[in-house]
């Protein structure tokens, strides 16, 4: 059994604060010892025993690599291994290094011992050739299936099935297990693992340029993994390899074999990257550089202000019928919702929309080290943008909303709001004597969320095609006709992003807070645009009709709790989004410190540069 080895190996390799030194001086002490024993001979068999195992196959080929072709099953299952235990299936070398706790340093001892130290053990350690063969053929005939999955060709739709490496990746590994001695067989697949790493570095480029799927890297670093390791392998079973590299891999597979943190990591950030690279191209759009874009942000804001105002009557209108609470929250949900995809459609433009948005664009900036200055004009650039959008939003929503109080006045005779829910709502607004602050760095985070839906949604797009889908698609054509199939494949691509990001914030905006009172937790949502529009509605509704009693110190608190829930929101968003799309490009502390103190130096000097219209020149 080899639990009885476990002690013995983990004195040599792990027990206690070792060095390598400290390592090798226990590992000759034990050959020695097995060299002066009377039942040498019996012990050597023993434990080569162990060794040569049928579970040294499953050692070799599975050992540190995914076993499953997706990254939601892999995950998964990797959860449950460290949740629940199981039966081991065999008694072999892969249950014995399995039981031990080795690391970083076990290996590199390992792939750094010298041949002196080695020499006595390799009657005992050494794996059989055919071992080796076995679990390179098992191995080949598992990266063959991978990589010939019908959405691994589609990558490449040119190029026939039986073009590609992984067709004859099985033949290739087969004739070199059949004859190892025989060079020509090694050129072979030296070769085809070539071919193979050349299909890999395509169907990356293919996916940087259309767009990311988590599995499809997940399986690009699986098929990275598995050729590598055929590459030790065979190497060893050839004698062209070393086998203490071969053993470190084993070793490092160990210690990441249950590890769910560094599982698809790469997959993940590679598609994080292409999320905020499509929330990048969108952000371009909202950086104030000349006059003109000051003034068209200026013009669409305040149309924005406009339409938010019978939003926020919405609201209200939604919260005096007699709703049950999910359909409330779902009114309020689709009221939102209705009114942001109006604005994207409109071209309109929402305030703190932008930071998420901005902020991809900076970071991209930042990944390409250009000069600081330029990186410092994008900043100001973009707090114009979000200076000049919450000006236009609030101060094109209040005079709207006191307009439409004091028409329902007039025509009605009655307040828009009674007295009891103006006072309220007013009462509620004070920053600081009300949870008006953290709601607002909430909300920062809900506006995040949705930049990361639309990038989300983006990639996505591109990575089906779906533009060109819907434009070339027959039966669209020929319901509706080519051309028009061609303007909605175009509408698609312009605004898909857009409107799954605000249909999102809509649902966290609107939904939300309802499904929290539902766990009594009594959070809601504070956006600077509807929440000077409400501000206007309940001030109004006490002042216009003489219902209730105004307190004006509750207005001018109200007031300075639009400045405060401007910046939270987009200090909020703006920062999660940034440290995204720098987590995102493997940026780090020295860019943001570079930028940081460059910014500080120049808002010291011109703080209007950053506050204020740019000038003509």
């Amino acid at each position: 059994d080899p639990r009885t080895l476990e002690p013995l190996v983990a004195w040599v390799a792990t027990d206690g604060p070792t060095t390598e030194a400290l390592r090798t001086t226990r590992l000759k002490l034990l050959a020695d010892a097995l060299e002066a024993h009377p039942r040498r001979a019996e012990l050597v068999t023993q434990l080569a025993a162990v060794w040569t195992s049928g579970s040294a196959i499953r050692l070799l080929a599975e050992m540190g690599l995914p076993l499953h072709h997706t990254l939601i099953k892999e995950t998964f299952e990797r959860m449950v291994d460290r949740l629940i235990p199981r039966r081991a299936s065999n008694t072999g070398l892969h249950l014995l290094l399995i039981q031990l706790p080795v690391d970083e340093a076990t290996a590199g001892w390992v792939e750094s011992l010298p041949d002196n130290a080695l020499a006595p053990w390799r009657e005992v350690l050494g794996l059989p050739r055919q071992a080796l063969l076995d679990a390179a053929t098992l191995l080949s005939l598992r990266a063959a299936a991978v990589g010939l999955a019908r959405d691994m060709l589609d990558l490449e739709p040119e190029l026939l099935e039986s073009s590609s490496p992984y067709f004859r990746l099985a033949g290739t590994v087969a004739g070199v297990a059949q004859h190892p001695e025989d060079s020509a067989y090694w050129e072979q697949w030296s070769q085809c693992r070539a071919d193979a790493y050349v299909a890999l570095d395509r169907g990356r480029e293919r996916l940087d340029v259309h767009g990311v799927s988590t599995d499809l890297i997940y399986r690009f670093e699986l098929l990275d993994a598995q050729l590598a390791r055929l590459d030790l392998l065979l190497g060893v079973a050839t004698g062209r390899g070393d086998a203490r590299r071969l053993a470190g891999a084993l070793i490092r597979g160990r210690m990441h074999q249950f590890g769910i943190r560094s599982l698809g990591r790469n997959a993940l950030k590679r598609l994080a990257r292409k999320v905020v690279e499509h929330t990048g191209a969108s952000g371009d759009h909202y950086v104030v550089r000349t006059v003109a874009d000051w003034r068209a942000i200026e013009r669409s804001a305040a149309l924005g202000g406009v339409l938010t105002a019978f939003t926020a009557v919405g609201k209200y209108v939604i919260g005096a019928l007699p709703f049950a609470p999910m359909f409330a929250g779902l009114a309020y949900a689709f009221n939102y919702s209705g009114s942001f995809v109006a604005m994207q459609l409109l071209h309109l433009t929402l305030a703190s929309k932008q930071p998420a948005m901005t902020a991809a664009a900076l970071a991209h900036a930042l990944e390409h080290q250009g000069d600081v200055e330029e990186q410092v004009e994008l900043v100001a650039g973009i707090t114009r943008s979000q200076v000049i959008a919450t000006l236009g939003n609030v101060f094109a929503t209040i005079p709207v909303m006191l307009l439409l109080v004091t028409l329902w006045h007039t025509v009605t005779g009655r307040p828009a709001l009674t007295p009891e829910t103006a006072e309220h709502t007013l009462h509620g607004m004070h920053p600081f004597l009300s949870w008006t602050m953290p709601f607002a760095a909430l909300t920062g985070v809900f506006l995040w969320l949705s930049s990361l839906a639309a990038g989300f949604a983006s990639n996505w797009s591109a990575y089906r095609g779906l533009p060109t889908a819907i434009a070339e698609h027959p039966r669209l054509r020929r319901t509706i006709g080519a051309q028009r199939a061609a303007w909605w494949g175009g509408f698609v691509d312009r605004n898909l992003g857009g409107i799954t990001g605000y249909v999102v914030l809509g649902f966290l905006l609107g939904f939300m807070p309802v499904l929290f009172k539902f766990a009594g937790i009594p959070l809601e949502v504070r956006h600077v645009t509807l929440h000077a529009a409400s501000l206007a509605l309940s001030a109004a509704s006490l002042f216009i009709t003489g219902a209730g009693q105004l307190h004006w110190g509750e207005v001018a608190w109200g007031a300075l709790g639009i400045v405060m829930i401007g910046a939270l929101n987009f200090s909020v968003s703006f920062a999660l989004a940034l440290r995204t799309a720098m987590r995102a490009r493997d940026l780090g502390q020295r860019e943001r410190a570079r930028l940081w103190a460059a910014l500080r130096k120049a808002f010291r000097q011109q703080p209007g540069r950053f506050l204020a219209r740019p000038r003509d020149g």
